[in-house]
């Protein structure tokens, strides 16, 4: 191999690595949204296994709507989420779905039929998808991109 040929791997840059510490403020912050990540979820699975007694405490007939107006809600907001947090800003966003999600699973808890429980849910599904793109959204902005697989990792566990 004369000078002006390279070998194949000799062509491929590779980006050095910086790893900065991390600080407290970044591991509450993580620590916080996973434990929202964890609740949004929870909600959104534990109503299945309830959901016949909850039934039968309400004497509802229009029980599917239950599980399917947080779903549907929380898939409503998605496309809307992005402009959301532009227009105010992650704090204020994160929280009001934090609020909101708060105020459905009161709504929920109260109920005394089972339309009021699935208004419930629908507001508690759409603070839950909130929840869900905000932490993201958040995530996205405070890893820097070669560790962010790292932490969805962890948002996923």
């Amino acid at each position: 191999m004369n000078k002006t040929e390279s070998s194949p791997n000799s062509s491929v840059l590779e980006a050095p690595t910086i790893t900065v510490k991390k600080g407290v403020k970044f591991w509450l912050i993580i620590i916080s949204l996973c434990l929202t990540l964890f609740l949004a979820a929870l909600e959104f699975t534990a109503v299945g296994t309830t959901l016949p007694s909850i039934v039968a405490d309400l004497h509802g007939t229009n029980f599917v709507w239950v599980g399917s107006a947080y779903a549907l809600a929380s898939s409503a907001l998605l496309p809307m989420t992005g402009g959301i947090v532009q227009t105010f800003g992650r704090k204020p966003a994160i929280l009001a779905s934090i609020i909101l999600f708060a105020l459905g699973s009161a709504l929920c808890g109260a109920a005394q039929n089972m339309n009021m429980l699935i208004g419930g849910r629908t507001v508690q599904g759409i603070g839950g998808g909130g929840i869900l793109s905000f932490s993201a959204i958040i995530m996205a902005d405070i890893t820097p991109l070669n560790e962010r697989g790292l932490y969805n990792g962890l948002f996923g566990l």
